[in-house]
C-alpha cells in the first residue's frame, strides 16, 4: 500500500506548493503555446488530485504515511525474544509493539501476524499477568490501522500511567485490505472461528495474559464494531466486555448476504444467527456482559444502528450498557478519542470510571442499567 498513497506533513506541504506553481506556470506560459500549455496544466491538474487525495487520507488515517514506507515507527517497537526474557535487554517506558505469528490451524485461515501492544509493566513486572484487548479493524483495514491512525499504543501507555495496563492485540481479520470478512465464517475465510479457536488460544499459550472473560475485552471500529458487537454477543462464555465504536448492528457486505455467506439452504438461519438486531433480544441473562456503546453524532448510518443496540440491551438483564455520542463523523476523530475512554471503563470491572465526556446534551449522555 506504500506505493499508492505516501502522507507527511512535509510532504503534503510541498505538494501544495508544486500544484500552486504548476497551475502558476500555466497562466505565465498561457501565450507561448497550446502545447506547453496542455502540459503544464495536465500536471497542475495531477497534483491537484494528489494533493486532495492526500488531505483526505491524512484526516481518515486509512492509507500508509510516508514513515510506514521507509519503515520508521511512530509507536515503539521491540523483538519477539523481549516477550518471553525474563530481564529485557533495555527498558520500554511506554510499552512497545511487537509481531505474533498466529497459526489458523483450526480455521485454515494460514499463518498471520498480530499487532500486539504489551505496556511497560509487562517487561518491568516479569511475573505479572494482565488482561487482553482484542482490537478488530475494520474494513478497508489492516491491523497496523490501530497503531498507525488510531494511536493504539499511546493509549495503551496512557492506560498504563494510570494503573490499568493492558494487552492489546490486533490480529488480521482478512486476506486484504479491501476484503470485508465482516468476522464471519464464510466459504474463502473462517474468520469467527480464526480468532475464537486460534488467535485467542494463541495468546493466552503465550503471553502473560489473565485467562478469564472478565479480562478479554473485543474492541472494534466501523465494521470492526460490528464484528466486536456480533461475536462478543455469540461468545459471551469468552468475553465480558465489548466496545463498538461506529459498528452497524446487521452484516453488511457489497455482494449481499450471498456474496458474504455464499450459497446455502439455511442462508436465512445463518444471516440471522449473525445480526444482533434480530437476536439481542432475546439473550439470556447470563454471564453479565459490559457493552460501551460510541459514535459520531454526524455518523447518520452507524448513529441510528448504535442507539438501537444501547437501548435494546440496555433494557436486558444482565447487561451493563454505556453510550457515548460525541461530535464527528465516521472517522478516526471520533475512534480515537472513543478508544481511549472506552477502554479506560471497560479496564476498570468494579466500577463506572468517571472520564471527561465533554460538553454533551443531557439526552446524549451514557446511561448504564444492570
Amino acid at each position: 500500500m506504500g506505493s499508492l498513497v505516501i502522507i507527511g506533513k512535509w510532504f503534503l506541504l510541498g505538494l501544495g506548493a508544486l500544484t500552486v506553481a504548476a497551475w502558476a506556470g500555466c497562466v505565465r506560459l498561457g501565450r507561448r503555446g497550446r502545447l506547453v500549455t496542455a502540459a503544464t496544466a495536465s500536471l497542475a491538474f495531477l497534483l491537484t488530485l494528489a494533493t486532495v487525495a492526500d488531505v483526505v487520507n491524512a484526516h481518515y488515517g486509512y492509507l500508509p504515511r510516508l514513515d510506514d514506507v521507509v519503515g520508521v515507527k511512530s509507536w515503539p517497537t521491540a523483538s519477539s525474544r523481549d516477550t518471553v526474557a525474563a530481564a529485557p535487554v533495555r527498558t520500554h517506558p511506554q510499552g512497545s509493539v511487537v509481531s505474533l505469528p498466529v497459526p489458523g490451524r483450526r480455521s485454515g485461515f494460514g499463518t498471520q501476524q498480530a499487532l500486539v501492544y504489551l505496556p511497560p509493566q509487562y517487561f518491568s513486572e516479569p511475573t505479572a499477568r494482565f488482561p487482553v484487548v482484542y482490537l478488530l479493524h475494520g474494513s478497508p483495514g489492516v491491523p497496523v490501522d490501530w497503531y498507525r491512525a488510531d494511536r493504539a499504543a499511546q493509549t495503551g501507555a496512557w492506560l498504563a500511567y494510570r494503573r490499568r495496563p493492558a494487552i492489546f492485540v490486533a490480529p488480521r481479520l482478512s486476506h486484504g485490505w479491501l476484503d470485508d470478512s465482516e468476522c464471519v465464517d464464510r466459504p474463502s475465510e473462517h474468520i469467527e472461528t480464526y480468532l475464537i479457536d486460534d488467535v485467542i488460544p494463541t495468546i493466552d499459550a503465550r503471553l502473560r495474559v489473565r485467562d478469564d472473560r472478565a479480562d478479554r475485552i473485543f474492541a472494534g471500529m466501523s465494521a470492526g464494531g460490528f464484528c466486536a458487537l456480533n461475536l462478543g454477543l455469540r461468545h459471551r462464555d469468552l468475553v465480558g466486555t465489548i466496545v463498538d465504536m461506529s459498528g452497524m448492528d446487521k452484516p453488511t457486505h457489497d455482494g449481499g448476504m450471498v456474496g458474504l455467506f455464499g450459497h446455502r439452504r439455511d442462508l436465512a438461519e445463518v444471516v440471522a444467527a449473525n445480526t444482533p438486531a434480530l437476536y439481542a433480544d432475546h439473550l439470556p441473562p447470563s454471564p453479565p456482559t459490559r457493552i460501551w456503546f460510541d459514535s459520531g453524532l454526524s455518523d447518520h448510518e452507524a448513529l441510528g444502528d448504535t442507539r438501537a443496540m444501547a437501548a435494546t440491551l440496555g433494557r436486558r438483564p444482565g447487561f451493563t450498557v454505556m453510550l457515548r455520542l460525541r461530535p464527528g463523523a465516521h472517522d478516526f476523530g471520533v475512534w480515537r478519542p472513543a478508544l481511549r475512554e472506552g477502554l479506560a471503563w471497560a479496564l476498570e470491572p468494579g466500577a463506572d470510571v468517571q472520564v471527561r465526556l465533554g460538553a454533551v446534551h443531557p439526552q446524549h449522555r451514557s446511561t448504564a442499567k444492570t
